[in-house]
């Protein structure tokens, strides 16, 4: 007997639905919901074993850790338009400037088409982004201007505002909104509200913490306290207790001690979906993420880069005939890394 996927609708006139599979199409989704949170600048070497970061530490000896996970350019904006692109603009992205004339994706094709044109759901949360554009207005309202609220908002680390099919349309601009309902970051209040539902949760949700709390600016310790009063939030939610939801952490790049293929940073899955203890060698990289959002949806590449690329299916709790017939790739279980760098 063959079963089909529910689609639960939600009952807001006009709003978007969210996509939600049954448990029995757990093969092919691992998650169907997932929230992914950009940290900044700091390699691997940085965090694991640092006495600076215990609660990622903890999250790494708990989570799901793939320590063959490198960024693809430097500096910050390159990595963050691959994440949802699959190409880094290379050619005018390294400036890292806000989006403007020369910088600007145009109508290159990104993670949004591909999900809208599914049926799927998404949210893009900013710390100290304006929940209403009042100067440096794109022609749908989005707001293109830095500082934000607060003077800790960098547009550089918000990649959906450089494509034009985003910033020239009202309802995907409203789609781009603040984490937190006053300045300086944490608490991220409306983020976390919006996780007590399904019906007010999106399919993908992502998340920029402002320049001190995601490390830019600020310390590892002031980062790793950031998410240690962060995540515990979020796994705790009405939405990660009771759906299958994933949260992903990952740095935009290293230091910029180390290039491509070798710049490894902390990236880390969490949630019921992902393993535990687990940890894996294996390389992998911002295109892997995107390929992993793809390959759990059944979304078309947008380029070569996540064409090419390997989906992090190895993280997690899959059947052991791996999503498509064959067993994932494993890693090792994860020692506790201890207070020593690595």
């Amino acid at each position: 007997m063959v079963f089909l996927p529910l689609l639960f609708v939600s009952l807001a006139l006009g709003a978007p639905m969210n996509v939600v599979l049954p448990a029995s199409a757990s093969v092919s989704h691992p998650f169907n919901y997932i929230v992914t949170i950009l940290m900044e600048n700091h390699d691997l070497s940085e965090i694991l074993g640092s006495s600076q970061a215990p609660f990622m530490n903890q999250l790494a000896s708990s989570g799901s850790l793939a320590t063959g996970y490198s960024a693809v350019n430097h500096p910050s904006l390159p990595n963050y338009l691959a994440l949802i692109s699959g190409q880094d603009f290379a050619s005018w992205s390294t400036s890292d400037r806000p989006p403007g004339p020369g910088f600007n994706a145009g109508n290159a094709t990104n993670i949004v088409d591909s999900l809208e044109a599914s049926g799927l759901t998404w949210k893009a949360y900013m710390e100290d982004y304006p929940s209403t554009c009042t100067n440096n207005c794109s022609p749908g309202n989005c707001y293109l201007g830095d500082g934000g609220i607060s003077g800790l908002y960098a547009p550089r680390h918000n990649p959906f505002v450089y494509f034009d099919d985003i910033v020239n349309s009202s309802a995907r601009c409203s789609r781009i909104v603040p984490a937190n309902s006053s300045g300086n970051g944490a608490p991220d209040d409306l983020f976390l509200a919006d996780l007590q539902s399904p019906s007010t949760s999106s399919n993908f949700m992502w998340l920029t913490p402002n320049v001190c709390n995601d490390m830019h600016d600020c310390s590892v310790s002031t980062g790793d306290t950031y998410l240690s009063q962060l995540v515990p939030m979020i796994l705790g939610s009405n939405l990660f207790t009771h759906q299958k939801a994933g949260l992903f952490i990952v740095f935009d790049e290293g230091n910029g001690d180390h290039q491509y293929p070798n710049d490894q940073v902390y990236a880390l899955w969490a949630g019921s979906v992902a393993k535990t203890g687990f940890s894996s060698s294996n390389q992998f990289n911002h295109y892997s993420f995107l390929k992993t959002i793809e390959t759990n949806w059944h979304l078309p590449a947008l380029t070569s880069n996540d064409q090419n690329a390997t989906p992090m299916l190895e993280f997690f709790n899959l059947p052991p005939d791996g999503p498509h017939g064959h067993h994932p790739k494993q890693g090792q279980l994860m020692k506790d890394p201890g207070n020593s760098n690595q």
